[in-house]
């Protein structure tokens, strides 16, 4: 019998084969809510004081800390930020933007063209849709981000916590040797969080029918929302492993585009009985012990640690797929039988 909290085990486990260890942001935010000037603490650039720094630790670790950390303390604004901006129509329900350059040729609200796509472009039609809409949610916020830390630079006498993790996390990205490579900013750096988060929650929503066909939509919405908190240790993982794990288990596509619907083939997701009330799992199989050359310390994702955040992520794709009769369109694509453990 396969137990829930496996997964986690094995996932964790696999790190410290990998000579990784965790450093969790959870402590460090708690140290920065208390004494926020810690942001420019020098030992919160050597691992913010959680692990000793060895001679041999690569300068790429302490800047990942400082990375995700700052990150942490600017999304929980971001979360609030979507929640408060979200597009909805009359009755309550999420309205979507048309994605630019969408090859599909249709608008979110013709419903007899989108009745004319197969399940498959409807979702990866749908996934292209989220995308854009957070893309422009996160373009607004961070014009916030910039502007409120200007007006504290400019006044002069004091400084917010969200400008001071924005001052510190701009100065890490265009230093360290880890981010200039990719030439992150603040704006690139969260959509592209943003798309890895959607890719999973649309990736598990698009599970629910494979798994177990013949529902309707409001169980698969309960097993969706009942299996989310098997999916979340994902988030806690080192970047290294989290891709590997995407492509060993063939949900994540070889363009890396969070627009593809879950392959049949998928190796990711398998449905639990869960005595009566099932749920849906992670398998272990996938996971392959990874690390780079000298890496020694993860911290996980940063919206892993900001209360509510891949939830609400979650609830836009279930939001979506509810809309727009994903469960029901799904039941024409076929699978191999789901095992049941």
């Amino acid at each position: 019998m396969t137990r829930p909290n496996d997964f986690a085990q094995a996932y964790l486990a696999a790190h410290a084969e990998a000579g990784l260890t965790r450093i969790s942001v959870a402590h460090i935010l708690h140290r920065i809510a208390a004494e926020p000037g810690y942001l420019f603490d020098p030992e919160f650039s050597r691992l913010a004081g959680q692990c000793p720094v060895r001679h041999d630790t690569r300068q790429e670790d302490p800047e990942k800390v400082v990375v995700n950390t700052t990150l942490a303390v600017l999304y929980d604004s971001l979360r609030r930020f979507i929640v408060g901006r979200l597009p909805l129509d009359a009755e309550g329900r999420l309205r979507l933007p048309p994605p630019p350059e969408s090859p599909y040729g249709v608008h979110p609200d013709d419903t007899a063209a989108l009745a004319g796509l197969s399940a498959e472009d409807l979702c990866a039609f749908l996934r292209d849709c989220t995308c854009h809409l957070l893309d422009a949610l996160i373009t607004r916020w961070a014009a916030g981000v910039l502007a409120e830390e200007e007006s504290c630079r400019q006044a002069g006498d004091g400084i917010t916590a969200g400008a001071a993790a924005s001052f510190v996390l701009a100065r890490m990205l265009e230093t360290s040797a880890l981010y200039t490579k990719s030439g992150y900013d603040l704006l690139s750096i969260t959509k592209t969080g943003s798309h890895t988060a959607l890719h999973v929650c649309w990736s598990l929503a698009e599970a629910a029918p494979l798994l177990l066909p013949g529902r309707d939509a409001a169980f698969y919405d309960a097993l969706v929302r009942r299996s989310l908190k098997q999916v979340l240790p994902l988030s806690m993982g080192s970047l290294g492993m989290l891709v590997r794990y995407m492509e060993g288990s063939a949900i994540e596509a070889a363009d890396h585009q969070a627009t593809h619907v879950l392959p049949l083939h998928q190796g990711a997701f398998v449905l639990n009985d869960g005595g009566g009330e099932p749920f849906i799992r992670l398998s272990t199989a996938p996971i392959v012990p990874t690390a780079k050359p000298g890496e020694q310390h993860y911290t996980g994702c940063p919206a892993f640690y900001v209360t509510g955040m891949i939830e609400l992520y979650m609830e836009i794709v279930l939001a979506a797929a509810a809309a727009y009769g994903v469960w029901d369109r799904l039941q024409d694509r076929t699978a191999p039988a789901a095992p049941r453990t």
